[in-house]
């Protein structure tokens, strides 16, 4: 079994920890190393089994070491895979056995599957993004990279988000919707048209956040 390293010990590393739990319940894959985090204490007062075994900044990676990023801000997680990588990093995706993903659907490197997400037919994820539960990425749905998808977001057919773009719970697009790089989507808002990159929206139908 290959080593598996967690990046980060907050609330995603940890969630994401139980799910390499339930896939070697499937099939023994993976032996738990521990997480990395910059900050030793990150797991203190919490019931958990699996300790922090080195820091983000200081980790040198051996060549048994696989890593998953779990960390929710996307470009904090884009800096710290390519920072590891250029380190000798090798990183592993995480599909949960309950998501269902299409024959026909493409994932990009490093990416993570909560349980009972879907990924669709001919839907495209991008390196490096996050699905939580019950999300769904509908037929022919294109995301960029490091996309960080919620939990009970929809993104319907045919829509097209680019590169680092935040679904808070409950979000959704209409079929066709067009969303910029480095959105934010505030939970529970839909997108009816199109976002403008950088953004941050809110409401239904989604308009500029005054806040």
């Amino acid at each position: 079994m290959k080593n598996i390293l967690i990046i980060g010990a907050g609330g995603c590393g940890r969630e994401v920890l139980q799910w390499i739990k339930d896939i070697n319940a499937v099939s023994s894959t993976w032996n738990i190393k521990g997480f990395i985090d910059d900050n030793p204490d990150a797991l203190e007062g919490l019931r958990c089994d699996v300790s922090v075994v080195g820091s983000i900044k200081n980790y040198v990676p051996q060549p048994d070491d696989r890593f998953v990023c779990c960390i929710g801000n996307s470009n904090v997680r884009k800096q710290v895979i390519e920072n590891l990588e250029a380190r000798g990093a090798v990183f592993e995706s995480v599909v949960h056995p309950t998501s269902i993903v299409a024959e026909s659907a493409l994932l990009g490197k490093n990416v993570v599957l909560y349980p009972y997400s879907i990924i669709s037919d001919n839907a495209e994820l991008g390196d490096g993004c996050i699905i939580n539960m019950h999300s769904t990425i509908a037929h022919d749905s294109v995301l960029g990279e490091y996309c960080t998808i919620s939990a009970h977001c929809d993104v319907t057919g045919m829509c097209r988000l680019g590169d680092r773009v935040f679904m808070g719970s409950g979000a959704r697009t209409v079929p066709g919707a067009k969303v910029g790089s480095d959105v934010f989507i505030c939970a529970g808002s839909t997108v009816m048209s199109r976002i403008k990159d950088g953004m941050k929206v809110i409401g239904v139908p989604a308009k500029k956040a005054a806040f």
